[in-house]
């Protein structure tokens, strides 16, 4: 059992108990993560993938999406620290809004990719996870929203116990060294005085 992956399997099964009792608290955070994702991609995508293909539209697509991207990350982190109360469900809009966005124009820049070298699985992933993710957003401010919060704190209660157990169950044994000491006498074979 390797320390790290039982401190990760404890550390998920804080958080599921987090999401369980206090849901409302880890949207909040999630907000604040997720506009933090927002500006670390955005400024990774000016940085990178502008310079991925020499298409001027495509430099531009990929300049207003992280612009944007910076933008509302910026505003999800500093918005619900300074204003709370409704804030935190607009917030939660205006990231589902960036979301679907976000998923067009990465569409298109990955259909600009096509003839390229370029391998595209990365960013089609990025496109699913982004509408998935909006889809969750647009639900989460509803109480149906808590409910599914509060279930996924279950599911992933369940699969950080499974994760604990299973880590356990694999851990390696380890066996002291021992002296062994032979106390049979030695065998003759008939020749000794």
């Amino acid at each position: 059992m390797r320390k790290t992956d039982f401190t990760l399997g404890v550390l998920l099964a804080v958080v599921a108990l987090m999401m369980i009792i206090a849901p409302e608290q880890c949207i909040k955070v999630a907000v604040i993560a997720l506009g933090i994702e927002a500006v670390i991609n955005g400024i990774f995508n000016l940085a990178k993938g502008r310079q991925l293909i020499a298409d001027k539209s495509f430099q531009l697509a990929v300049l207003i999406r992280s612009v944007t991207s910076i933008v509302i990350g910026l505003i999800a982190i500093i918005l619900p620290l300074k204003f709370a109360g409704t804030m935190w469900t607009i917030m939660l809009y205006i990231l589902a809004a960036y979301l679907l966005a976000a998923a067009v124009l990465q569409l298109y820049t990955v259909a600009k990719l096509r003839d390229t070298n370029i391998e595209r699985r990365l960013y089609m992933i990025e496109v699913i996870v982004s509408f998935i993710g909006a889809i969750i957003l647009f639900i989460i401010p509803q109480k149906i929203g808590l409910v599914l919060v509060r279930l996924l704190g279950v599911v992933l209660l369940v699969v950080s116990a499974g994760y604990l157990l299973f880590e356990w169950h694999n851990r390696p044994i380890v066996v002291d060294d021992v002296e062994v000491v032979d106390d049979t006498p030695p065998v003759s074979n008939g020749t000794d005085i």
